[in-house]
């Protein structure tokens, strides 16, 4: 089975402007693996984590975990950075068809899979990843940061390289601030550039969908 990209700029995917799409590649027999390894640097300990990812607790927890409920599905497992061997988070990926990459620190998401051994597992993922924000990042070949609050300065970074034919801008807003490094982008990297808003997505399978609000600029 061919690994099919989903990339997107936030979870609510489950809304009537991404559903029609959608349910063609989440079926309610999907086993879902959210791999919640991009939270900020903030988050120090497993009692950081819980606040955010925990059941019952985590903020989180139920803007990623029942988005998947509109599709059917309810077998959904976590990584959960703090607590899994590598054995048990390998094992989590693998016994997936849907890898869940939500938002947060694209950068610190490349770093924590290479500290846990986990790059090469997913660059071997053969079913569906949805990225959501520095989810959807980190499927390019190499992805570009728009300065922002978190990140001040504009840079590029490697991702794990599922698509390498065009660059993404999330959050897509139409502001002079990302229309200013978008054509930097253009200009350097001479690749089409994708404005995905909030309503708006991707599918890289066999072949290239857009769906909801997107624009090639």
């Amino acid at each position: 089975m061919a690994m099919t990209s989903i990339l997107l700029s936030d979870f609510n995917f489950d809304q009537n402007w991404a559903y029609p799409t959608l349910k063609k590649y989440l079926k309610k027999e999907d086993k879902v693996c959210i791999c919640a390894l991009t939270f900020f640097d903030d988050t120090k300990s497993i009692e950081d984590w819980n606040k955010q990812f925990k059941k019952g607790q985590g903020y989180f927890y139920r803007l990623y975990n029942d988005v998947f409920h509109k599709y059917g599905i309810s077998n959904i497992e976590w990584i959960q950075y703090y607590e899994d061997s590598y054995e048990q988070m390998k094992q989590k990926i693998e016994n997936s068809t849907v890898l869940y990459i939500p938002g947060g620190a694209p950068d610190l998401f490349m770093k924590r899979i290479k500290e846990c051994r986990l790059k090469k597992v997913i660059k071997n993922y053969k079913g569906t990843i949805i990225g959501v924000s520095a989810g959807a990042m980190v499927q390019l070949n190499q992805y570009h940061i728009t300065p922002d609050d978190e990140y001040p300065e504009f840079k590029y970074l490697n991702g794990l390289g599922f698509v390498s034919d065009f660059d993404i801008e999330v959050h897509y807003n139409a502001s002079n601030h990302q229309k200013k490094y978008i054509q930097k982008v253009k200009d350097e990297k001479q690749l089409p550039i994708y404005g995905i808003y909030e309503t708006g997505g991707i599918v890289c399978a066999e072949k290239m969908e857009l769906f909801g609000k997107v624009v090639e600029l």
